[in-house]
């Protein structure tokens, strides 16, 4: 209740000075009103988000280098279990950051270095097979396919009792080429936290309206978030795209049956996103508020339901996502048309009312 009060005291005290501005000062007296309040939502969304999140991945990544270490070291069953947890607790952290990839940390492309699915494993094969020295330097040359979180699950999680016999060369060179993929992945976190930290400051000023605003950019940011679980994460594995035959495979992290658990990452960092909710503090601006604000409050409190819901539904998932699409197809099916009911009030609702333009998004899954 004490957060609530704080929060809503905050507010109405923006409101007030918000809806006097109107009324008694000058457009550009109400624009700078506009901005500082849009500076302190972007302030929040770094400050107490990204970069917290970024700091978090360079650490979970090194964890997993160490793991990893430990695993082709010792190669027991008990290090292997060690190094796939690891593996997802670096997934857990990737997937609520990787809704801000954004503005000049998305032009660097490295968001891609870090996770590209579906992995190619007929070329990830190939290496292992192949000649080639397998170090960092190796895997750094390579496509963003054949590398990353991505890479990582396919070695950690398929033919694991193969794994565990390193005798031979092909499992001895496995094991170089994922301790070598772990070791790039954990480069590209610490070059992602140094991108944010470079850009911290144009992000957090760059209050323009339009495609280069960074408002703009996290809603666009999180309408492709939103089109990308209903297109590739639960769409396709549902038959979206072959007439309706189920194709597990098509799940982001079958094999370490991890796919319910992305799916909550994302949602988490979304609705963390809409609220400003990111730490114990009262300044805590979020897209609710702006929406509050301007006289949508209805709207503010539609969006904030429907997160609900599609928490709802995804608590209604029985065990893994993998499971419920061969067991219970109806309730994947009711979580996809609960976020495509978020991307209606997101995409076209609260960006009309907000004054977004909303960019093309390729959300293919490739």
């Amino acid at each position: 209740m004490r957060k609530a009060f704080t929060r809503l005291r905050f507010v109405c005290t923006i409101a007030l000075v918000f809806f006097q501005s109107c009324e008694q000062e000058s457009d550009a007296e109400f624009q700078s009103q506009t901005e500082l309040y849009k500076n302190a939502q972007l302030a929040n969304i770094y400050d107490n988000e990204v970069a917290v999140l970024a700091s978090s991945l360079t650490k979970e990544t090194q964890l997993l280098e160490q793991a990893t270490k430990t695993f082709r070291t010792n190669g027991t069953t008990a290090d292997l279990k060690s190094a796939q947890e690891q593996w997802k607790a670096v997934q857990s952290v990737w997937k609520r950051l990787e809704l801000y990839d954004l503005g000049a940390v998305a032009n660097s492309f490295i968001a891609f270095e870090i996770n590209r699915w579906p992995t190619d494993i007929e070329r990830i094969e190939g290496h292992i097979n192949g000649s080639e020295v397998l170090n960092e330097d190796f895997i750094a040359s390579l496509g963003s396919s054949s590398k990353g979180i991505a890479a990582a699950e396919h070695l950690l999680f398929s033919v694991q009792d193969h794994i565990l016999d390193a005798s031979g060369t092909y499992l001895q060179r496995r094991n170089e080429y994922l301790l070598a993929v772990v070791e790039n992945l954990h480069s590209k976190a610490l070059q992602l936290q140094t991108l944010w930290e470079t850009h911290a400051v144009g992000f957090v000023q760059a209050l323009e309206n339009g495609i280069n605003g960074s408002q703009n950019q996290v809603i666009n940011a999180m309408v492709s978030l939103i089109e990308e679980i209903i297109i590739s994460k639960l769409g396709n594995p549902l038959g979206d795209t072959n007439g309706g035959t189920i194709v597990p495979e098509r799940l982001e992290a079958r094999l370490s049956a991890f796919s319910k658990e992305i799916v909550q990452q994302h949602l988490t960092a979304l609705k963390r996103c809409y609220t400003g909710d990111f730490a114990l503090t009262p300044f805590r601006v979020g897209f609710d508020d702006f929406l509050i604000l301007i006289g949508s409050e209805k709207l503010s409190e539609k969006i904030s339901d429907q997160f609900a819901v599609c928490q709802t539904k995804l608590n209604d998932i029985e065990g893994s996502l993998e499971d419920a699409l061969v067991s219970n197809p109806e309730s994947v099916l009711a979580l996809k048309y609960a976020f495509r009911d978020l991307l209606v009030l997101v995409k076209v609702d609260m960006a009309n009312v907000l004054g977004s333009t909303i960019t093309f998004n390729d959300n293919d899954g490739d």
